[in-house]
């Protein structure tokens, strides 16, 4: 990760402060703060003047961060290190206005224009969360904020590898992945010890402290330190010790382990080997915290880096080395040039010697990279190209790695196709083999279901007795296959003996032939908006001939630096929109937020496309559990943990879905009703009412030997009772199970519904039979969401027709009333006050009722009116006309204007 600025150095003004006092050092509660360190951190911060203190020697670290008090940090961490200018008066004058509507504090405006002025933030934001100043700031916001502030530095990356690693990456709002990511390479933030990030958490002050430390490291040191390799040890052909000559001033000993320490080639994501490093070449170390990670080749005797193949050396013989290729998987023989450079271990070594030294370590793997040169020579007659190895670089190594598209897997094999290559594989496991998902360790039999649910990609460990020691399986392929595609070519001219490309003026030639054989390449083309496989060279050559538009492309290579894809397309923004690759996965569903669908098993994103929103004849979605097929009604389904939803999709390259075919595999919920005709039953669940298609005669269960039937259930005798529902393969409902089993409790006949007053009772559901009540005394009565106990207000709320109530009730043998439970679903009227538990109002008529709210509305449609100033007191309240909603809870879960 490469630093895009110049650190300016000269003095600037301080930033506006917090409305605290600053204490710069020996707080009064510092030995509140439980880690290690958490003094010098803190006092640290505070002597920058990034964190104050309170005014009576307290940091209080475990109080909550408000937005605007984490953005005015933001600002004064920036400023203070110099990276960025104080805001200008004149500027920030522009949005004082709009921030005094939002009621933001004057001490935090400059801060919050800053953000706005750059885009750290944007107006939505700051109306919903900086608005009146005082709203508590959520882990991922703060990560929103400082990853956009940094990302004006560095890069972010669009997969967000890092923050994926998260053990509950998965409720990560999908736009703050990007920023955490960054912020996660970068080494500002980091997981608790079970990996877990907590996007939702708010933010205290110690948490921010740290935040701003490291920070302030970041943007006044940098990530990246250079230097000069003055010395390198080598310890059995495997640890290195390189000794680096600071730029900065003194040393630094680096200890490198062979394959797990990343050694680029300047600005490119190329590795090259660590025997290939020499005194005096010239290195960027990156860092993590105080740790080096890899390291950068800046500028040195690192030319052979860029090899021509990398593998395994299977034998040498007569000047001749056949090479396994550990990208393609296939083996090639090649002489080794007079005069070739041959490295083993970081040592210059004699032809003598490398067969000396392969001998001796025969019960090893030879790692080696390879630079080749091709020759004209003549031979019996006819002068043809020959290859030799004029670079040759080992390492030895007692196990080995291959990736590839897994084929097939078993617990004691798999069986892969390799990378840019044709060929297949197949490796056995070790007794004691490790296996992984991604990062995670997980089961041989974990990874077979992962492998069976669509195209996924395999890492193998290879062990000294060519058993394999760890697996890793990922549904992203590995950065091996891969080089960089970001460069697009104007394409010159193409057939079957080379592509000649230009850019900026430079022509660049890629030779087909034994360096990059035909068979290997796969040619794609931009058609009709897609990409499409064009089937060989030929037809690549005709596609790019018949156009007399600019041609452009983009040329893919393996780590060997062999060309395994051509894309051509006249839209120089063809390789933003799609990719011809289509990925397939099942299981079931975690959620769907934001359109972006997660499985429970995979670490993937996948988006969902607008047009799902259409009812298009080519909508290609499919919900086999009901008639309706649409987005919004999967997206209800996928987020409600009633139900369990099984989906089998195709993507694009890119990860958006292009088909969905989806079923429900379990459902619970209240019974409303059971159409027998119609085959068709509703449930109700926390998040609303859905039909459900069933089969003609669906199987009964209970935990009372079936002692009902389906005519009971489609009656109201059943209806509000806690219903499960099995269903077939095709996800229609195939079996009915009651929770409680029949006529639950104390023997009652229960009926539920909306209910309208009767005399001195009540009716369900607007049926003109009606049910008595007994005695206040002698009946049990519940009102779900109201303080109310009291049978004559539930009276006047189920009489009054601005109030929607809910009952569930036990009826005795004479089909009176003896238990009774009520919900709220709606109400209207005028608002007469509220606090923070309950909110008051007047009906039209006349009836005045108490209803709960939540710790937080679900929304709140009111203008003016929010959880704030609904907990304020009388006076700011009354006068509003408003409808409530709620939930199946029967708390309020809106406020609407009515």
């Amino acid at each position: 990760m490469k630093r895009k600025f110049a650190l300016i150095l000269s003095a600037v003004m301080a930033a506006s402060s917090l409305p605290l006092t600053a204490y710069a050092a020996n707080f009064k509660d510092i030995n509140d703060v439980p880690w290690a360190g958490a003094e010098t951190v803190i006092n640290s911060v505070a002597d920058k003047g990034l964190l104050s203190g309170y005014e009576d020697g307290t940091f209080r670290a475990k109080n909550n961060v408000t937005y605007c008090e984490a953005m005015q940090m933001v600002y004064n961490v920036l400023v203070k290190t110099g990276v960025a200018k104080s805001m200008d008066a004149v500027e920030a004058y522009a949005y004082m206005g709009t921030l005094d509507t939002y009621q933001v504090p004057k001490w935090a405006q400059m801060a919050v224009a800053y953000g706005l002025k750059n885009g750290i933030i944007d107006m939505q934001l700051v109306a919903t969360k900086f608005a009146g100043g005082n709203t508590a700031a959520t882990r991922e916001d703060v990560a929103l904020l400082f990853g956009n502030a940094l990302g004006m530095y560095y890069d972010k990356e669009k997969d967000a590898a890092e923050a994926k690693k998260f053990a509950d990456y998965w409720s990560i709002s999908g736009e703050r992945l990007v920023q955490i990511d960054l912020l996660k390479r970068l080494g500002v933030v980091s997981g608790d010890n079970y990996n877990n990030f907590n996007p939702k958490k708010n933010i205290n002050r110690a948490e921010m402290a740290v935040m701003l430390n490291k920070t302030n490291s970041i943007l006044t040191e940098g990530v990246e330190e250079s230097g000069t390799i003055t010395n390198i040890t080598v310890n059995e052909n495997k640890y290195y010790n390189f000794t680096v000559r600071m730029t900065q001033g003194g040393t630094e000993n680096v200890m490198a382990t062979l394959g797990q320490m990343p050694v680029y080639s300047g600005n490119t994501t190329q590795t090259v080997a660590l025997s290939s490093l020499n005194k005096g070449d010239q290195v960027s170390l990156i860092r993590s915290g105080n740790s080096v990670i890899a390291m950068r080749v800046t500028k040195g005797s690192t030319a052979q880096s860029k090899y021509d193949m990398t593998g395994y050396v299977d034998s040498y013989k007569n000047d001749s080395l056949s090479f396994e290729n550990e990208n393609t998987g296939e083996t090639v023989k090649y002489p080794i040039k007079s005069g070739a450079k041959i490295v083993v271990g970081g040592q210059t070594v004699t032809r003598t010697q490398l067969k000396t030294l392969l001998d001796d370590h025969y019960k090893e793997h030879a790692y080696a990279g390879i630079k080749t040169t091709i020759e004209r020579e003549k031979k019996n007659g006819n002068y043809e190209d020959v290859t030799y190895i004029e670079e040759l670089y080992i390492t030895f190594t007692n196990e080995y790695t291959r990736v590839g598209e897994v084929k097939s897997f078993s617990t004691n094999s798999v069986n892969m196709k390799f990378i840019g290559s044709s060929s297949e594989g197949t490796y056995y496991f070790a007794a004691n083999c490790e296996f992984y998902i991604g990062d995670t360790k997980s089961t041989a039999a974990a990874l077979k279901k992962l492998a069976d649910s669509g195209t996924v990609y395999v890492k193998v460990t290879v062990n000294a007795d060519e058993k394999v020691s760890k697996v890793i399986m990922s549904e992203d392929t590995f950065d091996e296959g891969k080089k960089d595609t970001s460069r697009t070519y104007k394409v010159k001219s193409l057939n079957d003996k080379k592509l000649v490309v230009e850019e900026n003026k430079e022509t660049t030639t890629f030779t087909f032939g034994s360096t990059n054989p035909l068979d290997n390449i796969t040619f794609y083309g931009y058609k009709n908006k897609d990409w499409e496989n064009l089937g060989n060279v030929d037809k690549a050559e005709k596609f790019a001939d018949d156009t007399d538009d600019t041609m452009y492309c983009k040329v893919v290579m393996n780590k060997s630096n062999k060309v395994t894809e051509i894309y051509l397309s006249t839209d120089k923004q063809a390789w933003n929109k799609t990719s011809d690759e289509k990925r397939e996965r099942k299981g079931t569903v975690a959620s769907i937020q934001n359109d972006v669908l997660k499985f429970k098993t995979s670490s993937v994103s996948y988006t969902m496309l607008d047009k799902y929103n259409t009812k298009d004849s080519d909508n290609t979605i499919k919900i086999g559990s009901t008639e309706t097929q649409s987005k919004k009604l999967l997206t209800r389904l996928a987020n409600d943990s009633a139900f369990e939803l099984y989906a089998e999709i195709v993507a694009d390259g890119n990860n958006k879905v292009t088909e969905v075919d989806a079923r429900l595999t379990a459902a619970t919920g209240k019974l409303v009703e059971y159409d027998q005709d119609k085959k068709r039953i509703k449930i109700e669940t926390s998040g609303g009412e859905y039909e459900l298609i069933t089969t003609s005669k669906p199987k009964l269960t209970d935990e009372d030997d079936k002692k009902f039937t389906l005519d009971d259930i489609a009656t109201s005798k059943y209806v509000g009772e806690e219903i499960k529902l099995g269903f077939n393969s095709s996800g229609v409902v195939n079996q009915f199970t009651l929770v409680n089993g029949p006529n639950v409790g104390s023997g009652l006949t229960k009926v539920s519904g909306i209910a309208t007053s009767a005399a001195n009772g009540l009716q369900v559901d607007g049926k003109s039979k009606a049910y008595s009540f007994l005695s206040e005394r002698k009946m049990t009565l519940r009102v779900y969401g109201s303080p109310t106990e009291s049978l004559d207000t539930v009276k006047k709320m189920i009489a009054d027709p601005n109030v929607k109530v809910y009952v569930e009730a036990g009826l005795d043998d004479q089909e009176r009333v003896e238990t009774l439970n009520v919900y709220i679903r709606e109400a209207a009227g005028e608002l007469t006050s509220c606090d923070e538990s309950y909110v008051r109002i007047k009906t039209a008529s006349g009836n005045k009722f108490s209803f709960a709210l939540p710790a937080k509305l679900k929304s709140c449609d009111v203008k003016g009116l929010n959880q704030k100033n609904l907990k304020d007191g009388d006076a700011d309240n009354r006068g509003y006309h408003v409808k409530l909603t709620f939930g199946t809870d029967g708390v309020v879960s809106n406020i609407a204007n009515s």
